[in-house]
C-alpha cells in the first residue's frame, strides 16, 4: 500500500534554536582571526544501518588539536575523523563509537547487508588499513593487508555476505598515494639517507623508459577476501583490481585486472590512462577466476550487472583502438560471449562534464536493453556512435537524456519531455531502472513506459548522493540501495524525499520539512523513517535527527563549531559587466564576479585581493557566508583582516585564443578589476593578485601582461610549461614509480577538459610553450612577487626555484617561501601562521593594507 507521510516542524525548530542562541545574540560580532579558523571542527560523511537502529557519522576535531598532519597532500579537511553514532531505538546524544582507537583517524566506509558490521579505513602517520567494526560487541577487527585506494571509487571495497568483504590490496611494505605520500616518503628518503651516509648499503633506483609493451603485465596486488567476525584474510587472486561489482545473487564478483603502464607512442598525444583494464569474473562458491573478454579494454568504474546476475555491462573497446570508439559491451558470464550495444545516432554524454573524468555516465539494464545517458547526434552529421571529450560544466551542448539501447543499436528517449535529467541514475531492478528529473523521481520499464514515484512537489529535486572516504559525492558509483534521498527547493523552503526503491509504487515515499532553507540531509533511515540533517545557523552546524512518522520533536544531537556564533564573516557582492572577446570573434560577454566585503563595510576604497584560477564562473548566491571545514586559505581570513577578496569570473571561451590555453586570461581578469574600481569597492594602486595551484601559474602569466597591480601572490604552482610537460610529479617521483614521470604531458596534449590543453608537443611547436610560460615572461613583470612553495608538493618546487631564478636575473623583487614536509597545500599549525605572517608583511611592504 502506497504511503505518503509528512511531518511539519519548521517552526518548532525556529523556536528551539532562538532559544539556545539568545545568549551568544546578545555578545558583539567580531572579524574572523586565524585562531578562530584553528578551532574549527567539521562534519563529514553519514550513514544509516538497514534495520534503522543506528546513524553513524563523521566528525572532525578542532583543526589545532589534531595529532597528526601527514594526510596525503595536505591535510585540513581530511585529518582529524573520528565515528560517532547515534541510537535510533533509545535516543538520547550522539556518542563516540566506543572501542576504537583515537589515535588513528577512523572513516566510514558502509554497512554490511545485515547492519551488524561497519567497514571502515583507520588512518595514522602514513598508515592506512581497512577494520570491520562490529556494532553488537562493540570491538573491530584490522586486517592484515594494505588496502589500494583513490579518491575516485575505483578501489572500494564491496560486501559480499553477510560478514565478508572483498577489496584490492597492496604489495607489502607499500602504501597508497592518496593518503600517505608524505609520510612514507618521508620515512623512504629517511631510511635511503642514512643508508647512504652510513656507507654499507646501495641507495640507487632506476627508472628507465621502455619501448617493449608490458601493459600485458597486471600490476602487483592482492585480491583479498575478508571475515568481518574472525578478522582473518585469505588471497582471492593476485595482482591489482579495481571496480569490484558483486552480483545481486552474491554469487559472482566481477572486477578489472589493472595492467602496468604501457609505453607511450612518440607519435601521438597523451590523451587517456596509460594502463590496461581487463574484465574477470570470480565465482565466490568455487573460488575460480576467469578472464573473459580478453581483447578488449574497459573503463574503470562502468561495470553493471544484470539482475539475473548472468549478465554484466561495461564501457570497452578493442585493445587496437582507443576509449573514444568505444561502446558498451554485455558479457555473458557462463560462457563469456560479449556483445557490444553500438549506440548509432548517440553521442555518449561525458562524467567529465561534471567536473571528473573523460568517461560514460553510468548504464544499468533494462530487460535485454541498456539504459545510457546520451546526446543525440544532429541528422545533418554521419550517425556513427560516438564517446566526445568535453570539458567541465559545458554551456554550448544541447539537453541530454536517458535512451533505452537494444543489441541492434536501435534506441528510443524515454526522458526527452522531462526536465533537467540527471545522469545519475539511483535504482535498478529486474525489468526496470530509477531516475531522477529536476520535477520528480521516475522508473523505467523495459517496454519504455515510466512511473512518477514522488508526488507533486512544488520545486527542484536534488539527489543526496553521500560521499566516502574514497569517492568524491556527485561523483560516486555505489551500488543501488533500498532507497534514495533528495531534497526539493522551492522559494526557500525545502522538503527532503526519502524514495522506497524496493516495490516501486507511486506514492512510496517518505517526506520530512527541512528545518530550515540551509539544512542539508546527511543520512536517511528507511527503516526508521528518520532523517539526519546538518542544520546550519551561519557557521555554526548542529546535527538533528527528525522523525516522519510519528512527528516527535526533532532531537538536535551535536553541536560543531559553536564559538563561531559569534564571528561576523563579511557578505559576498555580486558585480556585473561586460567583457570583450580578446580575439574579437565572440560578441561581448556579460559576466557575473563575486566579491567577499569585510564585516561592517561601509563603502570605503578598500584593498582587494584578486585571485586568479582559470575557468571559474561564480555564483554569489551560492555562497553564503559560513565556515563548515577548516580552511587555512579561506575568504573569510582575508575579509576577516579587512580586504575585499574578489574572486573573477574567467570563462573558458574568452581565456582561450590561438596564442594558448590561458592567452586572454590578461585582459579578462582586467575587465574585472576594472569592474571593481568602477564600483567604488577598490582602486587600481591597492589590488594584489593571488592564486594557488592552476591560479598560480595563471596570476603569474597576467602579472607580466598587466601594470595594473601591485603585486602577485603565487603558491604551489608551476611556471615553465617545458620542463613540466618533461618533468617528474614532484614528490611521486621518488617512491612511485616510472609513470609519474612526464605525466603532466596530459594536461598540455588534451585539449578538452583541460584548462592548460595546447594539443600540440613542445617538439612540435616550442613557440607556444614559452611564449605562455611565466618563466620565460619573467622580464616583463614589473610589480613585487612573493612565490610560496612545498617540497612534497606533486608540482615540483623545481618550477619555483626556476621563477625565482628567471625573475631574479631580471632584475625584479621577488620573495621566495619553501616550507619543508608540505605537500600541495600547507598543512602545519606552525607552517599556516608562519605563511601568513610573510604574507602580511609582503603586503604591508608594498604598501597594501586596510
Amino acid at each position: 500500500m502506497a504511503k505518503i507521510v509528512v511531518s511539519l516542524f519548521r517552526g518548532l525548530i525556529g523556536v528551539v534554536f532562538a532559544l539556545a542562541n539568545a545568549g551568544a545574540s546578545m555578545a558583539e560580532p567580531h572579524k574572523l582571526s586565524l585562531d578562530d579558523m584553528m578551532k574549527v571542527e567539521g562534519l563529514g560523511r553519514a550513514a544509516s544501518d538497514p534495520t534503522g537502529h543506528w546513524f553513524v557519522y563523521e566528525r572532525l576535531r578542532p583543526y589545532g588539536q589534531l595529532p597528526d598532519y601527514t594526510f596525503g597532500a595536505y591535510a585540513f579537511r581530511k585529518s582529524g575523523h573520528q565515528l560517532w553514532r547515534y541510537d535510533l531505538d533509545k535516543g538520547g546524544d550522539a556518542a563516540l563509537l566506543p572501542g576504537l582507537d583515537q589515535e588513528f583517524y577512523n572513516y566510514l566506509q558502509g554497512f554490511s547487508p545485515s547492519g551488524r558490521f561497519l567497514a571502515l579505513f583507520q588512518y595514522r602517520f602514513g598508515a592506512i588499513s581497512i577494520a570491520a567494526y562490529d556494532m553488537i560487541r562493540e570491538k573491530s577487527v584490522v586486517f592484515d593487508q594494505t588496502p589500494a585506494l583513490s579518491r575516485s571509487g575505483e578501489h572500494d571495497p564491496v560486501w559480499i555476505s553477510k560478514d565478508e568483504l572483498v577489496f584490492a590490496a597492496l604489495p607489502k611494505g607499500e602504501q597508497p598515494i592518496s593518503t600517505s605520500v608524505r609520510a612514507y616518503t618521508g620515512k623512504a628518503l629517511t631510511l635511503a639517507w642514512d643508508n647512504a651516509w652510513r656507507g654499507r648499503i646501495a641507495t640507487a633506483d632506476e627508472v628507465r623508459s621502455t619501448f617493449e609493451d608490458q601493459s600485458n603485465e597486471q600490476e602487483v596486488g592482492v585480491l583479498v577476501r575478508a571475515n568481518a567476525r574472525t578478522g582473518k584474510v585469505k588471497t582471492l587472486a593476485r595482482g591489482l583490481f579495481a571496480d569490484l561489482r558483486v552480483s545481486p545473487d552474491t554469487r559472482y564478483l566481477a572486477g578489472l585486472a589493472v595492467s602496468k603502464p604501457r609505453s607511450a607512442d612518440s607519435s601521438k598525444l597523451i590523451v587517456a590512462d596509460s594502463r590496461r583494464y581487463r574484465l574477470t569474473v570470480f565465482d565466490l562458491n568455487t573460488g575460480e577466476a576467469r578472464p573473459v573478454a580478453p581483447k578488449i579494454e574497459f573503463f574503470p568504474y562502468s561495470i553493471a550487472w544484470a539482475p539475473d546476475s548472468e549478465r554484466v555491462a561495461a564501457f570497452g573497446w578493442a585493445s587496437s583502438e582507443g576509449p573514444r570508439s568505444g561502446g558498451f559491451y554485455v558479457i555473458d558470464v557462463k560462457n563469456g560471449a560479449a556483445t557490444r550495444y553500438d549506440h548509432k545516432g548517440l553521442d555518449l554524454v561525458s562524467e567529465r562534464e561534471r567536473g571528473w573524468l573523460q568517461r560514460p555516465e553510468r548504464t544499468a539494464f533494462l530487460g535485454n536493453n541498456l539504459l545510457v545517458f546520451a546526446r543525440r547526434i544532429p541528422e545533418n552529421e554521419r550517425q556513427d556512435p560516438r564517446f566526445t571529450f568535453q570539458n567541465t560544466w559545458p554551456t554550448n551542448l544541447s539537453k541530454p537524456d536517458w535512451y533505452l539501447l537494444r543489441p541492434d543499436g536501435t534506441s528510443e528517449n524515454l526522458s526527452k519531455d522531462l526536465p533537467g535529467i540527471s545522469g545519475i541514475p539511483v535504482g535498478a531492478g529486474d525489468g526496470h531502472v530509477t531516475v531522477w528529473a529536476e520535477n520528480g523521481v521516475y522508473r523505467f520499464y523495459e517496454n519504455g513506459s515510466r512511473l512518477l514515484l514522488t508526488p507533486e512537489i512544488p520545486g527542484r529535486f536534488r539527489f543526496v548522493s553521500a560521499d566516502s572516504f574514497t569517492s568524491r559525492s556527485g561523483l560516486i558509483r555505489p551500488e543501488f540501495e533500498e532507497k534514495a534521498l533528495f531534497t526539493v527547493n522551492n522559494a526557500g523552503s525545502k522538503k527532503t524525499v526519502m524514495v522506497d526503491l524496493r516495490n516501486g509504487h507511486e506514492g512510496d515515499v517518505v517526506i520530512v520539512d527541512a528545518p530550515s532553507a540551509d539544512a542539508a540531509p546527511m543520512a536517511g533511515s528507511l527503516a526508521a523513517g528518520a532523517v539526519l540533517f546538518d542544520v546550519e545557523e551561519g557557521s555554526v552546524s548542529r546535527l538533528l535527527v527528525a522523525r516522519a512518522e510519528d512527528q516527535r520533536r526533532p532531537h538536535t544531537i551535536a553541536s560543531v563549531n559553536t564559538h563561531l556564533a559569534e564571528v561576523d564573516l563579511g557578505a559576498w557582492k555580486t558585480v556585473s559587466y561586460e567583457i570583450d572577446d580578446p580575439q574579437g570573434i565572440l560578441p561581448s560577454h556579460v559576466v557575473e564576479s563575486c566579491v567577499l566585503l569585510p564585516p561592517g563595510y561601509d563603502g570605503e576604497v578598500l584593498p582587494a585581493i584578486v585571485n586568479v584560477y582559470p575557468g571559474v564562473e561564480p555564483s554569489c548566491t551560492s555562497e553564503p557566508p559560513k565556515i563548515s571545514y577548516p580552511d587555512p586559505y579561506s575568504p573569510y581570513l582575508w575579509a576577516g583582516k579587512g580586504y575585499a577578496y574578489a574572486r573573477l569570473a574567467t570563462p573558458r571561451q574568452l581565456i582561450r585564443t590561438n596564442d594558448g590555453p590561458i592567452a586572454g586570461l590578461d585582459e579578462v581578469i582586467e575587465a574585472g578589476a576594472n569592474a571593481l574600481v568602477k564600483a567604488g569597492i577598490t582602486a587600481p594602486e591597492r589590488m594584489v593578485l593571488d592564486g594557488s595551484s592552476q591560479g598560480g601559474v595563471s596570476a603569474l602569466y597576467v602579472a607580466a601582461h598587466s601594470n595594473r597591480f601591485k603585486g602577485v601572490i603565487a603558491r604551489n604552482s608551476w611556471a615553465d610549461f617545458f620542463s613540466h610537460y618533461f618533468g617528474a610529479q614532484g614528490i611521486a617521483r621518488y617512491e612511485y614509480g616510472e609513470e609519474y614521470f612526464n605525466t603532466s604531458a596530459l594536461r598540455y596534449d588534451s585539449i578538452s577538459g583541460s584548462d592548460f590543453g595546447i594539443g600540440r608537443q613542445p617538439f612540435e611547436d616550442p613557440e607556444v610553450y614559452y611564449k605562455n610560460s611565466p618563466v620565460f615572461l619573467a622580464p616583463q613583470i614589473d610589480m613585487p612577487v612573493l612565490l610560496i612553495h612545498s617540497d612534497m608538493d606533486f608540482f615540483d618546487i623545481s618550477q619555483f626555484d626556476e621563477m625565482f631564478g628567471a625573475l631574479k636575473r631580471s632584475g625584479k623583487d621577488v620573495r621566495y617561501v619553501r616550507y619543508w614536509g608540505e605537500g600541495h597545500l600547507l598543512s602545519s599549525p606552525a607552517n599556516i601562521r608562519d605563511m601568513w605572517e610573510r604574507t602580511d608583511a609582503f603586503l604591508k611592504d608594498n604598501g597594501v593594507t586596510p
